[in-house]
């Protein structure tokens, strides 16, 4: 944290774990914190947009929403909720099939490769979360490399019986 700015030390020390936190002051957060912690790798930044996502993921209602409702329809609804949740932007799924899905996120001020890498670590994550099995993803177009937009996509294969023993659980 001491290597955070003033304001990003400020928010992070003194907010509440369902606090709404600028986009700006989270990528500060993260770097600082992969600048320091990450020795080996650079993965540190996904693992924290995984971790984000699992935390907003969890629940008896929310695993029975997975069992009923079908992963499209799941990710149609996340992908609708985001401007509750970030002070910029806006997602939309733009392609979705037992094999693969792509998601655009339009609207980012100031690019960022942080908070494309927390995405990527959070899209593979949600896809997992929804019964999809052998998840991979990337940031197959990205207006930080200089690209029009910025689209993420996970390739997986969804599995009945894994997500109803998501509804289970």
């Amino acid at each position: 944290m001491r290597a955070c700015s003033a304001a990003t030390r400020e928010t992070y020390t003194s907010a509440t774990v369902i606090n709404w936190h600028p986009v700006e002051e989270l990528c500060e957060f993260v770097e600082v914190a992969e600048s320091k912690l990450s020795i080996a790798h650079r993965k540190l930044i996904e693992e924290i947009g995984a971790a984000g996502a699992r935390a907003n993921m969890q629940g008896t209602l929310l695993r029975l929403a997975f069992y009923w409702g079908k992963p499209e329809f799941m990710m149609k609804r996340i992908a609708s909720l985001w401007r509750q949740f970030n002070d910029e932007e806006e997602m939309s799924l733009i392609s979705f099939d037992d094999r693969r899905g792509q998601v655009e996120v339009r609207g980012i001020v100031r690019p960022r490769e942080s908070f494309c890498r927390l995405l990527t670590g959070w899209c593979i994550e949600v896809t997992t979360t929804l019964g999809a099995q052998n998840t991979a993803g990337q940031h197959v177009s990205c207006r930080c490399r200089g690209e029009a937009r910025c689209v993420w996509e996970v390739r997986a294969v969804y599995d009945a019986e894994k997500r109803k023993g998501l509804a289970a659980g």
